[in-house]
C-alpha cells in the first residue's frame, strides 16, 4: 500500500499579482488530500474519489493527470487508487478555498509517479502536476497552489515557460507564535472566471502601474517577514491590498471583498488579529486571520454564524506511514 498526502494552501501575499509574474507567499496548511494505492489482480486502474468511482479514466482532474502521464511517462495498470479530502475543504457542500483541486492533483501525480519509479522526485512531480493543472485550467493561473502542495510554505514567482518550468521558490515558514484561522462565509468563489477578468484588462497602462505598486509592497512585506518583523510587514500587505481592491473595482470591474467580509476583517483586527484578509482570488470563500491569540476572533465570528476553520502550517507533499 502506497500512502501519500499533499496540503491545502492559503495565499495571503500576492493575490492576482502572482498571475502576472509578481512575488507571492503561500502557506501550506494541515488540511490535506490523501492518495492511497494498492495493487489489484487486473489490468485496470480504478479510482475512488469523493465525487465518484471510475475505471481507467475519471473526472476532469483525474483525466488531466492521466493525460500528462500518457504523454510523459505511462499510466500504471493493476492498481486501485483512493483520493480522500480532509472534511474542511468543503463545508455545507461548498468549497472553502483551501485548494483541494491543486492538492489532489499533486497527491495523485505523486502516487502514480511513486508506483512507476519507487521514489519521490519533488521537482519532477511538481512539473508533471503543473502541466496537468495548466491543462485543466485552460492556461489560466500561476501554479502557486501546485508549488505549495509539493514544497510547503514558500515564496513563489511563477514560470514563464511550462516546459522549462523556470519558476522561483524559496521556503519561508510563519513564526510558530502565530495562530491562523479561516472564517468560511458560506459562498464559493469562481477563481478561474475572476482571474480571466483580470487577464482581459492586463494590457491597460493603469493596470500595469497598479500591479507594480502592489508588487513593491509585497516584496517589502516578504523581506520584513524574513527578518521576523511581522508588525511592519502587515502594514505593507494592507497597503498592497488597498491597491489591489482599487485595481479590481476601478479597472477590472469586480469587487473582491463584500461588505460582510469587510466587517469580518474589521472585527478580527479589533479582536486581536494582527491581520485579516480575503486570501487567494477573494470574491467569497473564506477570510484569513493571523495573530498570537485568536480566541476572541473565533468567538465573535462564531456568534456571527461564521464557520471557523482552525489551521496550522504543515509540510508539503509527504509519504504517510
Amino acid at each position: 500500500m502506497i500512502k501519500l498526502s499533499a496540503p491545502g494552501k492559503i495565499l495571503w501575499i500576492g493575490s492576482y499579482s502572482v498571475v502576472f509574474g509578481g512575488i507571492s507567499h503561500v502557506i501550506a496548511v494541515n488540511k490535506r488530500v490523501r492518495c492511497n494505492a494498492k495493487e489489484i489482480n487486473e489490468r485496470n486502474v480504478i479510482f475512488h474519489t469523493p465525487y465518484g468511482n471510475y475505471i481507467n479514466n475519471g473526472n476532469e482532474l483525474i483525466n488531466s493527470v492521466l493525460d500528462t502521464f500518457k504523454e510523459r511517462l505511462e499510466v500504471p495498470l493493476g492498481y486501485e487508487i483512493e483520493l480522500h479530502n480532509d472534511k474542511e475543504f468543503m463545508l455545507d457542500g461548498k468549497k472553502t478555498g483551501l485548494g483541494s483541486s491543486s492538492a489532489a492533483t499533486v497527491a495523485l501525480t505523486a502516487c502514480l509517479y511513486y508506483i512507476l519509479k519507487g521514489r519521490l522526485d519533488l521537482m519532477e512531480i511538481h512539473k508533471l502536476a503543473q502541466i496537468a493543472n495548466y491543462k485543466r485550467q485552460k492556461s489560466i493561473g500561476s501554479g502557486f497552489d501546485i508549488a505549495a502542495a509539493v514544497f510547503g510554505s514558500i515564496i513563489y514567482k511563477r514560470f514563464t515557460d511550462l516546459e522549462k518550468m523556470d519558476f522561483k521558490y524559496e521556503p519561508l515558514k510563519i513564526d510558530k507564535k502565530y495562530e491562523m484561522i479561516l472564517g468560511f462565509t458560506g459562498r464559493s468563489s469562481e477563481t478561474v472566471s475572476l482571474v480571466k477578468k483580470f487577464v482581459e484588462r492586463s494590457n491597460s497602462e493603469d493596470f500595469k502601474e497598479l500591479l507594480k505598486l502592489i508588487d513593491e509592497e509585497n516584496n517589502i512585506a516578504i523581506e520584513l517577514i524574513k527578518m521576523n518583523k511581522y508588525d511592519e510587514a502587515v502594514e505593507h500587505i494592507k497597503l498592497g491590498r488597498i491597491y489591489l481592491n482599487y485595481l479590481a473595482e476601478r479597472i477590472v470591474g469586480v469587487s473582491l471583498v463584500s461588505r460582510e467580509e469587510e466587517e469580518m476583517i474589521r472585527i478580527a483586527e479589533e479582536e486581536g488579529a494582527l491581520i485579516a484578509l480575503s486570501p487567494g482570488a477573494g470574491g467569497g470563500d473564506s477570510i484569513f486571520a493571523l495573530g498570537e491569540n485568536l480566541d476572541k476572533v473565533r468567538d465573535v465570528w462564531s456568534k456571527m454564524g461564521i464557520k471557523v476553520i482552525n489551521v496550522r502550517e504543515d509540510d508539503g507533499l509527504r509519504i504517510e506511514t
